[in-house]
């Protein structure tokens, strides 16, 4: 049965669990446990009760340093992170070369980074907007906002169909703002600016089981 489910969500890509109930002809109490299963596999990716078949390279292959690990150690390093352990700290809880720990760190927020930025330019392309150009460490970034949420992008993105953000979005911008600059005070964070500050917009708003499923499942694709 999870086979031809799994089949299943290959064919549709991108569905609800009543859209697949439906086209399986399974109640969703029937359907919702294999799904579940898929997604602890990393088959599957859910986010705001949307579900996506996976498509991702194995974090294995794209990334060496995960080779030489146990699963345990890095599912500790993922709950480090996501409590925003220091990498000295991490490193002495986990007896793992601080280096090492840096190293992962880096691979998380790069995916994060990259997650949104893709994310960015698809709202982009439908709906051009001016950048807000921002100064942090002596480096400029390039701001936008897109249903209450900020991306930021390490090119200037520009259109002649770019528009002015209305009222409503310049509220939210300037609070998310402020935000940003109430957490990026540290100089260490001006090394990988973009992605330092995609992760601090990450966080904001999630608590640790958010963020550890997101980084886990979504991001990672990694399973124990």
């Amino acid at each position: 049965m999870k086979d031809k489910i799994l089949l299943l969500c290959k064919r549709l890509n991108k569905f609800t669990l009543d859209e697949i109930s439906t086209i399986s002809e399974l109640e969703p109490d029937k359907l919702l446990p294999i799904i579940n299963e898929l997604i602890s596999e990393g088959k599957l990716l859910q986010e705001n009760g949307i579900y996506f078949y996976s498509k991702k390279q194995s974090i294995s292959a794209k990334y060496s340093i995960f080779k030489y690990y146990p699963k345990v150690t890095i599912d500790l390093v993922l709950r480090c992170f996501c409590e925003s352990i220091s990498t000295t700290k991490a490193s002495h809880i986990l007896s793992v070369g601080e280096d090492q720990v840096q190293k992962f760190y880096t691979i998380f927020r790069t995916l994060i980074y990259e997650r949104q930025e893709k994310r960015l330019r698809d709202f982009y392309v439908q709906e051009p907007q001016n950048a807000r150009r921002r100064m942090f460490f002596d480096q400029e970034v390039y701001l936008y906002i897109y249903n209450k949420q900020v991306f930021v992008s390490d090119i200037l993105l520009q259109s002649p169909e770019d528009r002015p953000l209305n009222p409503n979005d310049k509220t939210e911008f300037s609070k998310i703002y402020c935000y940003l600059t109430r957490n990026l005070t540290h100089n260490q964070n001006a090394h990988n600016l973009n992605c330092k500050i995609a992760e601090t917009l990450w966080r904001r708003n999630k608590n640790f089981n958010e963020l550890y499923f997101d980084l886990k499942n979504n991001l990672l694709n990694f399973s124990q």
